[in-house]
This record gives C-alpha cells, structure tokens and sequence, in this order.
C-alpha cells in the first residue's frame, strides 16, 4: 500500500470516529452507520437522500472522500461501517479475507469509466510507448488490461503511472501523462481542457458495477438499521423519478457542475431498481456471478490476486436480504 494512502487512512480513522453524533465508546446502537464514499455521479443518491431527509445524520452519517482508493482502505481497516466500492475492490477485499457483504448494485458504468486521451492521439494502436495514468485501484488495472486488449499491445508497450483520479487534471494540464484511465466527474473535468474519449465502459458492458457493502459483522448486529439504509436508496430513486427537476439540481450542485453536465455525466450509468437488484444478486443464479467471474479472470492474468474468490460468500440468501423487505 502506498504510505501516504496508509497514512491518510489511519488519519482517517480518528476523524470518522470524531465527527460521529456521539462517542466512540458509546453503545453501538446509539451510533450512526458510518458510510464511507467518493466523487462519482452514481453514488449521488445516496447524498441525495441525507440532502432531502431520508437520511438524517442521527441514522448515518456519509463522508465523501477524495479518491476511491481512500475509500476502499477507510472500509478495510475498518474506518467505515459501509462503503461505495467497485465489483474488483470488492473481490480483492474478498480475496484478503475481509467478511462481507453487498447489500446492493448502485450503478453499472455505460461509459461513465473512460480512457481520456490528448488531442495527438486518435487511435488506439497511437497508444504504443505513451505514458497512461491509472487510478490507484484494482479498477484501473482491470480498465489497463481492457484497454490493451482492444488496442492489440501489451503492458510492455507502455509506461504505465500510477496515481490518484483527483491528480490527473493536473497531470494533463503540467504534461506528465498522455492518456488517463479515469471516471466522472474527473472525465468530464479532462474534457474541458481538450481530452477526448478513446475508449470506454460502453464498450465492456455490464462488466463495471459499483456496489453499496457492509462488515458482515455490521450487518449481523445492525441489520434494521443497514436495511433501512437500503429502503432510503430505493426510495430516493422514487423521489427522482417524482421530482427530477429538484433531484437534478441538488446533484448537480453538489458536485459542482451545471444540470446539463450533470445529465451528461448521469448518461454514462445505469442504476438499477430493486427488483433488478434482485435478479442482480439473488436467487440459484444471480446476474452479478458471471459479471465477477469474468473480472476474476482478469484480476488473475493481471497478478492482482493469487487465488480465486468465490462471490457468493457476499451475497444475502433471499430470506435475509434487505432487498426483500
């Protein structure tokens, strides 16, 4: 792990524990949910229903983190009580060992997850010993591999950099990098200064999904308050439904764009309802296993992970799943 991510995730830990409506070492039931999250227009609901009173702080408090990679160590070590991961940050946790659970499908990126290139490159195969930025997360790995194999090269071809999505505005504008393997808003942030889309999720379908976890431990001794949770998410995507014109304009808001960039960016996901969720994560054969497993086997060529992950061990049987009540 980076030190300075490591670091910052420990800094983390204390300050998720500070700003909670009580103290730590009050009974946990009087504690709100910590839910830990980052800049993506598919999260936005779930800021929508604190925003509108679905979910008040006294229930759960949110926190928005500058980068995914921050957020995915705030819920290993333990910082958060759930998370807004990716399906590979998910399986790599699985693969650590973690114990958890994926209470929902937030979103599936159709073209949201884009590979921002500068003007001078207009093809793939243009690619070829250029400097790619990757976010620091098994996503950007995942988006590299993909990316490689529609362009016909492999990783020996280019230099690949490391870094957090929030730097790559910078690294484009000071010329340290020639392509960026990013996601909205900061695609759409890379547009403005003249980037342009080479590549994107709309081209891998329905094999990038982001997911609402929980602690399996959490789960087990807060399942009314986590379900709850859940039931807030479902109910603010009825409140978009009702109210788009308001529900637009406070996402937007928030995520510092204008309405008609904001449908632009909310054009590149898919959020599913609760019976598409069902049918994503429950039953003999949910629809999330063979997405998992195709990432898996990535992962593996990659070296991300060492061994298989069996996903099922995240997911509710049908009688104890929130999506259910």
């Amino acid at each position: 792990m980076n030190m300075n991510v490591q670091r910052l995730a420990t800094a983390l830990a204390c300050w998720l524990c500070a700003l909670s409506l009580v103290s730590c070492g009050s009974p946990e039931s009087q504690i709100p949910l910590r839910i830990a999250s980052s800049p993506w227009p598919g999260y936005e609901p779930i800021y929508l229903a604190r925003d509108i009173g679905y979910l008040p702080k006294a229930q759960a408090n949110i926190f928005e983190l500058p980068s995914s990679d921050i957020t995915l160590e705030s819920f290993r070590n333990r910082s958060a009580d759930m998370a807004t991961l990716t399906l590979d940050e998910t399986i790599e946790l699985l693969a650590s060992g973690a114990k958890l659970r994926i209470l929902f499908v937030m979103d599936s990126s159709n073209g949201g997850d884009a590979v921002m290139v500068s003007p001078q490159i207009q093809k793939l195969s243009d690619l070829k010993e250029k400097r790619i930025a990757i976010t620091n997360i098994p996503l950007g790995v995942y988006m590299l591999s993909r990316l490689l194999d529609a362009a016909k090269l492999e990783r020996k071809d280019v230099q690949v950099l490391p870094s957090s999505e929030n730097q790559h505005a910078n690294m484009y504008r000071q010329g340290k990098a020639d392509a960026f393997i990013t996601f909205e808003p900061f695609k759409s942030e890379l547009a403005g200064m003249g980037a342009h889309v080479i590549f994107d999720s709309s081209q891998i379908p329905n094999e990038i999904l982001d997911l609402m976890v929980v602690h399996e431990d959490v789960f087990q001794s807060r399942r009314q308050e986590v379900c709850h949770v859940v039931k807030q998410w479902f109910r603010t995507l009825d409140y978009i439904k009702q109210s788009p014109d308001d529900a637009a304009r406070r996402m937007s808001k928030r995520l510092g764009v204008n309405e008609n960039e904001y449908h632009h960016m909310a054009g590149g996901i898919t959020i599913p309802s609760q019976q598409e969720n069902r049918k994503l994560l429950l039953g003999q054969q949910p629809i999330i296993t063979p997405a998992a497993q195709k990432l898996l086997q990535v992962m593996l060529r990659e070296g991300q992970l060492t061994k298989p992950v069996d996903i099922s061990t995240a997911l509710s049987a049908e009688a104890d799943s929130c999506l259910t009540q």
